[in-house]
């Protein structure tokens, strides 16, 4: 328990620490807001981690943090637990911008969007399994206010689906 204060001790000072290296290295401004908890593995229960296929504005916020902890510790590996992250995203749809607080493994989705209007579900497959991207499409495109149009309008997920 007593590694579990610590590890948050330490991310409150290391965001602090984060929002300051961006201030001195506005090239390096991913231009989102990130905030990230460094966690050490032994005191937290474990998560499977994957291989997320990010779209760039993620990756961008990915590259730039891990940038700023190699200047901290050579010694230490970050491993992205994608699965226990949220975004805030502001959706634009007809009549007003919306905003939408996500998963990341939805945000990843909706982001690939900014690029391109329709994808189809192999485009959306981010190294998810299939059920998980079945789980994460039904939740975008089946629920009573969707974010996603689907055809057809119908509440089953295929792979031939287009969005």
């Amino acid at each position: 328990m007593e590694g579990m204060v610590t590890d948050l001790t330490l991310a409150r000072e290391n965001q602090t620490n984060f929002e300051e290296y961006l201030k001195t290295n506005p090239d390096a401004s991913p231009r989102i807001d990130l905030t990230v908890t460094v966690l050490t593995t032994g005191f937290w229960p474990s998560y499977k981690s994957f291989d997320l296929n990010l779209p760039t504005e993620m990756l961008k916020c990915v590259e730039v943090y891990r940038e700023f902890y190699q200047t901290k510790t050579k010694h230490r590996k970050l491993t992205w637990i994608y699965s226990l992250g949220t975004c805030n995203l502001n959706g634009k749809f007809k009549p007003k911008t919306m905003e939408l607080i996500v998963t990341t493994y939805e945000a990843s989705v909706l982001l690939f969007f900014n690029a391109s209007d329709r994808l189809s579900y192999q485009e959306i497959m981010t190294n998810l399994t299939d059920d998980d991207v079945v789980r994460l499409l039904h939740s975008l495109s089946c629920p009573k206010y969707k974010i996603l149009n689907k055809e057809p309008n119908n509440k089953t997920i295929s792979p031939t689906d287009p969005y």
